[in-house]
């Protein structure tokens, strides 16, 4: 009698571990889910963790295989399937073929933090990359001052900084001459981006350099998802090849970037080379603490092109300091 009741004591305990199993599964799924519904600040900011989502959900898959209740598995393996729907297309290489080059180019991203003061440590970066051309985020007086010296290997730029205090803005650098400089707000008030076409061997891109706000108040969400939704529509007119560089504070998960591109035509350079986070890194100035920013990294700065334009090569730069890790993209030109 003891034995049975030991028994069935057991297998009541191994019920419930499953349960709380296959429940911590479909939770972590419908978080992740949100980023088809995720029209409102709190479930798109939630989106963005798809990766982080999908580890969790392996890690309590493991677990409940242990228990071995077949229903439970079959399950969570739906779950885990609907999750991997999401993350495995980004590492599946892209068959492309560029029958008339007219060029290559070498594009560097870096959200540099206002705060971060490790100069030498993006100039030398930078220099070892030898873009073509250099976007950089949240530029100050002390940074623009810096990155001057940049000019022996990239001569032509083009900059805007926030006249109020803090002084961050945008900056541009490229070995191209920069034509039809223009600052545009695209329907918001502050951070605007700037516009410029590149001429690469005869054929114009049209490059749009910006850093819209981030989500974290509902004005930035407002303003940020304005921002990308002028762009979109600016992108939507335009002739030539197009390039997208900046930290746009969004990843590829939210509702609001697959309507920019569906609208826009544009694809991620990180297609087909993986998910590459880049934020938040292990930083003396990130707002995140280091012992969790390995956890919460996702890739919010983005490089988006045109279909005439393909990728040979993207990766992430080393830790230059800041709390946003560079990007560097090898895209390709085709005349047809």
């Amino acid at each position: 009698m003891r034995l049975t009741n030991k028994n069935n004591l057991l297998k009541s305990r191994n019920n419930l571990i499953a349960y709380c199993l296959l429940l911590g599964i479909v939770v972590t799924t419908l978080l992740s889910l949100s980023s088809y519904v995720g029209w409102i600040r709190l479930l798109e900011m939630l989106s963005h963790f798809r990766v982080q989502y999908l580890a969790i959900s392996l890690l309590l898959f493991g677990l409940l295989l242990l228990t071995r209740k077949k229903h439970f598995i079959i399950a969570s393996l739906f779950c885990v399937s609907l999750l991997l729907v999401e993350i495995i297309p980004w590492y599946i290489p892209q068959a492309w073929a560029v029958s008339e080059p007219s060029g290559k180019i070498r594009v560097f991203l870096s959200n540099v933090n206002d705060r971060n003061e490790s100069y030498s440590k993006v100039i030398s970066l930078v220099r070892e990359e030898n873009p073509d051309v250099a976007v950089f985020d949240e530029v100050n007086d002390a940074w623009r001052k810096q990155l001057n010296s940049l000019k022996e290997i990239l001569p032509y730029s083009t900059e805007w900084l926030n006249p109020s205090r803090p002084k961050i803005g945008v900056t541009v650098y490229s070995k191209f001459p920069l034509r039809n400089v223009a600052i545009d707000y695209f329907g918001t008030t502050t951070k605007p981006g700037i516009l410029a076409n590149l001429n690469l061997n005869g054929q114009v891109i049209s490059l749009i350099a910006a850093h819209p706000l981030p989500p974290f108040k509902p004005n930035y969400f407002q303003s940020r998802n304005k921002q990308l939704e002028e762009i979109g529509e600016y992108v939507s007119q335009l002739k030539t090849p197009v390039l997208v560089v900046g930290d746009l504070n969004i990843t590829m998960w939210s509702p609001y970037y697959k309507k920019f591109v569906s609208d826009t035509g544009l694809s991620n350079a990180r297609q087909g080379f993986g998910i590459l986070p880049s934020w938040p890194a292990k930083s003396s100035v990130s707002r995140v603490p280091n012992i969790i920013a390995p956890l919460m990294l996702i890739p919010i700065d983005q490089v988006l092109i045109s279909p005439e334009i393909k990728v040979s090569k993207i990766k992430i730069g080393r830790n230059v300091g800041s709390d946003h890790l560079p990007v560097i993209a090898d895209l390709v030109m085709s005349n047809g």
